[in-house]
């Protein structure tokens, strides 16, 4: 190569240098944190979204940071307040309204307006968990239903018992009986009492197939109302299924009955397919459980995103978000259900048993109580059913329970 030649290579080499640096000078940089999916951290699905984006959006950067469930909303509110918080995140349905009171993120109203985001894009009882007071504080990103009822197809079919009868509680009742045999160590129901947040969604579940709530519309207890103490009458009812010793049990051990063939129905959300998959249990899953006459309604859970109000990057933020949502890409980029319904619909076709079933229950589910203090709601419903499973009258145990919580205002 003559003496020319190398300048000119040298020259190219040094001006393609010259403009990367450049170009990625000229990157907008957001920081998007999310709770950790796995020991490595981001999951791989989430790692291929921000690839993605990148690729569409090659003027923006994104920086992730993943953090452990259980330090996850601490971190966050304390790099908020101490000014270096993320542009954008996921935060736990109950805990969007917190953030929203807490004046850490933007209301998101007028920016979903102008993009075409719509109620109907989403699963109702997702949009509703990002919705506190009237304005709109983030955007459904994932989502799944606590519970359905998986049931061991060998266990039914010994004791004389159609599994597709347990999702009333009539036929819960009569079946129940049935299904254990305590000689054996074999039982009906993984039901748990435990101080943890299991029974307290169970038991919201029960509550709301009845027609019953937590907190009506103005943020007041009405766990003394008939339909609520009807449901949580039926799940002490059913805890006499359930294996011994529920007030201590956390429902790992449950899901360890179910996979040793020694428990007839688990409840667990429909991300638990994939494992039950690979084990040798005969298994099937419903919508459970409703009175007669009644629709089975389950507790949402799943994750929002956010957009923090003291970004200096809301423009790029709202993009990221908008493109996570997208239905084309929301399927690709979740660990559990996409809260898009149109994305949702493929995903549970391509993944899932029952997908119509699934989608039925997701539109029907309702989320936990939406208050900026729903921990502490929480800890209260967790006092409350470890009183009703230890003995403690249900209209007593109800009007201690709305008490405190009503004090938390």
């Amino acid at each position: 190569m003559s003496n020319r030649m190398l300048k000119s290579a040298a020259l190219a080499a040094a001006t393609a240098w010259l403009l990367a640096g450049t170009a990625y000078a000229d990157q907008t940089v957001i920081k998007f944190w999310d709770n950790q999916q796995t020991e490595s951290g981001l999951s791989v699905f989430q790692q291929e979204a921000v690839k993605r984006f990148e690729a569409e959006n090659p003027d923006i950067k994104v920086e992730v940071t993943t953090i452990p469930y259980p330090e996850y909303q601490q971190r966050l509110l304390t790099a908020v307040q101490a000014g270096n918080g993320p542009d954008v995140s996921t935060v736990d349905q109950i805990w969007n309204s917190a953030f929203a009171v807490a004046g850490a993120i933007q209301p998101l109203d007028d920016l979903a307006k102008q993009a075409g985001i719509k109620a109907e894009t989403f699963f109702p009882g997702a949009w509703e968990s990002a919705n506190y007071n009237g304005q709109l504080w983030g955007i459904p990103f994932n989502v799944d239903v606590w519970f359905f009822a998986f049931v061991n197809k060998k266990l039914f079919q010994d004791a004389g018992v159609d599994p597709a009868s347990i999702v009333t509680w009539q036929g819960l009742e009569a079946a129940a009986p049935k299904l254990t045999d305590k000689s054996k160590g074999q039982f009906a129901i993984g039901l748990t009492g435990n101080k943890s947040e299991y029974p307290v969604g169970m038991s919201d579940s029960f509550i709301y197939s009845n027609g019953g709530s937590v907190l009506d519309d103005s943020g007041k207890c009405v766990l003394t109302s008939k339909e609520a103490q009807e449901g949580l009458a039926f799940y002490k009812k059913m805890a006499d299924y359930a294996p011994a010793g529920i007030l201590n049990a956390p429902n790992e051990p449950m899901r360890e009955l179910f996979l040793n063939g020694t428990l007839a129905i688990e409840l667990w959300p429909a991300l638990e397919q994939p494992t039950l998959d690979k084990s040798k249990i005969d298994w099937d899953l419903y919508a459970a459980f409703a009175p007669e006459g009644k629709k089975p309604v389950g507790m949402f859970g799943g994750w929002n995103l956010v957009l923090y109000k003291a970004s200096k990057n809301q423009e790029a933020a709202w993009k990221f978000i908008q493109f996570m949502t997208r239905e084309d890409v929301n399927g690709d980029v979740v660990d559990l259900i996409p809260a898009n319904v149109n994305a949702a619909k493929a995903f549970l076709q391509k993944s899932r048993r029952k997908p119509d079933m699934i989608l039925d229950h997701l539109n029907n589910a309702k989320p936990r109580p939406l208050s900026p203090r729903y921990l502490e709601v929480s800890e209260v419903q967790q006092n409350m059913m470890q009183k009703i499973l230890s003995g403690t009258p249900i209209a007593d145990a109800t009007a201690e329970a709305c008490t405190a919580i009503d004090a938390l205002k």
